[in-house]
């Protein structure tokens, strides 16, 4: 029987010093910079403690990932249940804050069992997520409209604003003020502002 060699408490501050410099190293250098020193040295600790807290390195990438993955949840669902689901969906997905970290997480899953393996889970939990907020138009204007799919347009949304947040992060601009007056006006007519709202 394998023995567990991690004793550090997961609530522990330090444990969390560790992910929080995880994310940093991935922001600045890339998921290819990561290594128990470099995390260690971001975090001003000895490189040792990152074998303290975790067993391996793919236990604090995944502890990392599991954490960035709950936050975003959390968001998520907060705009989903806001009076109009779509329009905070869109302002959240298409914030460039988290566009490099999440690039970084999915070119890992390419090349990482276990982060990959989350990243299809989540990635199908992501796409029924909230749906029940989300009413779309089925007619108007006299003419009948087939339904348009909730888990579509979420999508739609969030590949957009995955995009742009990503360019933005980088420094392309160019259309992006377009493409937000497009996505903008599409999320007008399929959640227009509710009457005296």
């Amino acid at each position: 029987m394998a023995v567990n060699r991690r004793i550090g408490a997961e609530s522990s501050a330090t444990r969390a010093a560790l992910m929080d410099a995880v994310e940093a190293v991935m922001r600045e250098d890339g998921y290819a910079a990561l290594t128990a020193r470099r995390v260690a040295e971001r975090a001003g600790l000895k490189h040792q403690l990152v074998f303290y807290y975790f067993e391996n390195m793919d236990e604090l990438l995944l502890a990392t990932y599991r954490r960035h993955i709950s936050h975003y949840r959390d968001t998520m669902e907060e705009a989903l249940r806001s009076d109009r689901p779509l329009h905070a969906f869109w302002a959240v997905n298409s914030n460039a804050r988290d566009a490099v970290l999440n690039v970084e997480f999915l070119a890992m899953s390419n090349h990482n069992e276990v982060v990959r393996a989350e990243t299809v889970r989540f990635g199908e939990e992501f796409r029924n997520m909230g749906l029940e907020h989300i009413a779309l138009p089925i007619g108007g204007a006299g003419q009948e409209k087939e339904p348009l799919s909730p888990k579509a347009v979420m999508m739609v949304i969030n590949f957009v604003g995955s995009l742009l947040g990503l360019e933005t992060a980088i420094g392309i601009s160019g259309a992006h003020p377009e493409i937000r007056a497009l996505v903008d006006w599409c999320v007008d007519e399929l959640e227009p502002t509710p009457v005296g709202g």
